[in-house]
């Protein structure tokens, strides 16, 4: 068979299996971000008079899902013969945030989660029993099509549907994040919250938060906390109840969407109240403890250690989407931060260090920042945008004419008048017409808006020089083309001089915001996320992989990939796919190569060796603190 004749055929046959493989997120594509801004707003506006959580509670909640291997166990911690239940057992499960993006990434990350086992520095890591996905499966917004070609399609091929029974399953659980909520959870609820599968791995939750019982009194639980907003009443009482079969000494590792933690430290004392409420007033009083937190939202790897303590923070947002920098992580951080207002804070707070591995490492993030120099050849649809805009202030100019006086509109006055312009006499060209004015406070405005950063002076003096340096670049670039072009007899002026501008105009205007970008962040701390989700790098990738041991410790193993695969190989013979729980895709230009990030990170159940007493737990009252906190 000849090469285009086999090409074909793998297209045939990966149409069959009912997705399209996505390309990573394009952010700055003007189309995409005027889609996104109006889904954003409309789901803060029905978020604000309809949350979704509350409609959950018509939903029965699902039980408490148990992988810990023993008998049911009463709240009071005692089997009706009174002994205590058996134990021994042992469990790996997986965690993976960020995912639904491009698909080489995402399925990278899929096939090693899909894999029999990993074999990193000696140790062999089984498959986990159970995966959980901390958030934004589908970028950037959520839909049913959205999700079956970044998520569902590609962890279908990497773990095809095996015949076992259903209990012999991995199970998954999934927690949403900011671009699920997007639809107000419509589709997350449609693909996750119906006992599906998505290949071998089944759901088992009814609501967009869950809990599982694991081994040796260790606990998963998942919240929701929408937007960093309060804890919704349905969803506290639920964890109230699970708190009340919880004893004193049980450890918990909490997954939350979001690294609430590095927020407290970018100007946010607010950030972490919600997390900290809910460890107060749920497990902490049922005599638990949170020993681990596990998140995504930064695309990175970065493990906060308690100073002077055992209790670690992840964040782990490596499963798919573009990679986050790393070189602006806080060193330390203080939970609650001195700053919070919340009433009934922890006191006194705790404090946190910045492991000294994080993944990239923050020389390699630098570098990797100057990459956005090639944002021209990133973003297209940017280049056209500013183009166009170019054009406009061209046209704007010559309309209000470079002696303030305007040339009516006509064609043959606005070449004159550009004709024999200077640079000074264009500027003033260009703030003199009302359509010139309108155009350069646009431009002022949208740089400003770039910024983020709010109304902070520096934000503001950041995003002004920003949106002047613009301006000042199209009035040059203006002078520059009507020079080239000033031989040119009556109107052909304007034949020439405007495709210079919408060209060179666009591919220049762009690599400004390129040098914005980088400079803000190199100089101010600004526009960080901007500057990377731009690039839409697809590799340094991770997820993490757990085992609770027969003795009851819990190891952690973060696992990287430095590069992904860009081109795959479509393996099965026909087009429904390949043997049973056989992947659908092998990588056709490097390996994948994962490895471990940091040794593993073992934890024992108990921060001391000196556990509470065994007694009944407290049951927390729903009416001692509100929800708002």
């Amino acid at each position: 068979m000849r090469e285009n004749e086999h090409v074909d055929v793998m297209i045939d046959n990966e149409r069959a299996l009912g997705f399209t493989r996505a390309t990573m997120t394009r952010w700055l594509s003007p189309t995409l971000l005027l889609r996104t801004a109006i889904r954003v707003g409309i789901s803060g506006l029905l978020g604000s008079y309809a949350d979704k959580r509350e409609e959950m509670a018509a939903l029965p909640a699902a039980p408490v899902a148990d992988l810990s291997g023993t008998r049911e166990v009463p709240a009071s911690g005692e089997l009706p013969d009174g002994s205590e239940a058996p134990d021994t057992g042992e469990l790996w499960f997986d965690y993976v945030s960020d995912l639904g993006d491009g698909f080489d990434s995402t399925y990278a990350m899929a096939s090693l989660l899909a894999a029999p086992s990993l074999n990193l520095a000696g140790t062999t890591m089984p498959r986990g029993r159970m995966l959980v996905m901390g958030g934004d499966q589908c970028y950037p917004t959520p839909s049913i099509a959205g999700y079956e070609n970044k998520l569902i399609g590609p962890y279908r091929t990497a773990l095809p549907r095996q015949r076992s029974e259903p209990a012999e399953r991995p199970k998954l659980f999934v927690l949403p994040g900011n671009h699920d909520w997007y639809d107000g959870l419509t589709a997350f609820m449609r693909v996750f919250c119906q006992g599906s599968s998505i290949g071998d791995w089944r759901t088992e939750q009814t609501r967009s938060y869950f809990a599982v019982r694991l081994p040796h009194r260790w606990w998963l639980l998942g919240i929701d906390i929408q937007f960093d907003s309060y804890i919704d009443d349905p969803q506290r009482r639920y964890f109230i109840k699970i708190a009340q079969q919880m004893r004193p000494g049980d450890a918990v590792i909490l997954c939350s969407a979001k690294p609430s933690w590095i927020s407290t430290a970018e100007q946010d004392s607010e950030a972490y109240a919600v997390l900290d409420y809910f460890e107060r007033t749920i497990i902490r009083a049922a005599g638990a403890q949170v020993r681990v937190s596990l998140t995504g939202d930064r695309h990175h790897y970065a493990r906060y250690s308690e100073v002077g303590g055992t209790a670690v923070k992840f964040t782990a947002g490596g499963g798919g989407a573009y990679l986050s920098a790393t070189h602006r992580l806080p060193q330390r951080l203080v939970l609650p931060p001195p700053a919070s207002r919340a009433r009934g804070k922890s006191d006194p707070p705790v404090h946190y260090e910045l492991a000294s591995t994080i993944f990239p490492d923050a020389p390699a993030s630098r570098l990797l920042a100057a990459g956005i120099f090639r944002l021209p050849a990133l973003a297209p649809g940017l280049v056209a945008l500013l183009g166009g805009i170019h054009l406009l202030l061209t046209l704007a100019v010559g309309a209000a004419g470079t002696d303030g006086r305007g040339a009516a509109g006509r064609l043959d006055g606005i070449a004159d008048g550009l004709r024999g312009a200077s640079v000074g006499g264009l500027f003033v060209g260009l703030l003199s017409g009302i359509p010139g004015l309108v155009l350069a406070v646009g431009v002022i405005a949208a740089a400003l808006a770039l910024t983020k950063a709010g109304r902070t002076a520096r934000g503001i003096a950041a995003g002004a020089t920003h949106g002047l340096a613009q301006l000042l670049l199209a009035v040059a670039l203006l002078a520059g083309a009507v020079t080239i072009t000033r031989p040119l007899p009556g109107t052909w002026l304007l034949a020439g001089v405007l495709p210079l501008m919408f060209t060179a105009g666009g591919l220049a205007a762009t690599e400004l915001v390129a040098a914005y970008l980088w400079l803000a962040d190199r100089t101010m701390g600004l526009n960080t996320n901007e500057l990377f989700a731009a690039q839409g790098i697809a590799d340094y990738k991770n997820f993490l992989r757990l085992r609770i041991s027969p003795d009851g410790q819990l190891t952690i193993y973060p696992v990287g990939v430095r590069t992904v695969p860009k081109r795959w190989r479509f393996t099965p013979s026909s087009p429904t796919g390949a043997a049973a729980g056989t992947p659908c895709f092998a990588p056709a230009d490097r390996p994948l190569e994962p490895f471990l990030i940091e040794p593993p990170i073992t934890l024992a159940r108990a921060a001391s060796a000196q556990e509470p007493p065994d007694v009944a737990p407290h049951q927390p009252s729903p009416g001692t603190e509100s929800a708002g906190h």
